[in-house]
């Protein structure tokens, strides 16, 4: 088996094909934009194609994973979630996402620093305006934007 077939390989099983197809099944029901927490999104995903596609050199779903979950486990942030740009891309691929919020005081400078290894494109403090209602935005509490062109 070629390395790419190896890869994609690693995503198509029966368990994380039915748990793709659980996740999309309730993001279904959601009015769009549909809004998922980013380790609902990523648990069993290690399709390189749902988040962050574009970087030139993708530093694997690990990555994502381990950066998401050090950033969850910090007292300043309160939530991540993923937004769903397409929910059914086709074949075995899953829900694909550009956009994630990161809902927190953390500081935008450490969440940047953060993030680096995901390479994202923008790292941005969201006005409370734009804040996605989905979100639920409680008063004063900042919504970060990161997001991949």
């Amino acid at each position: 088996m070629d390395g790419l077939a190896a890869e994609l390989g690693r995503w198509t099983t029966p368990e994380t094909m039915q748990t793709r197809d659980q996740l999309i099944a309730r993001l279904a029901a959601q009015p769009e934009p549909q809004l998922v927490r980013i380790e609902e999104f990523l648990a069993g995903n290690d399709d390189l194609g749902s988040i962050g596609c574009n970087l030139l050199e993708h530093p694997g779903m690990d990555v994502f994973r381990t950066v998401f979950d050090r950033l969850a486990a910090r007292a300043d942030v309160e939530s991540i979630h993923a937004q769903i740009a397409e929910l059914d891309p086709g074949g075995d691929s899953w829900p694909f996402a550009d956009t994630v919020f990161v809902v927190g005081a953390i500081p935008a400078a450490e969440l940047a620093s953060a993030l680096a290894p995901l390479q994202p494109d923008e790292v941005a403090l969201l006005a409370p305006a734009d804040v996605p209602p989905a979100l639920g935005q409680r008063a004063g509490v900042p919504v970060h934007l990161v997001w991949w062109d």
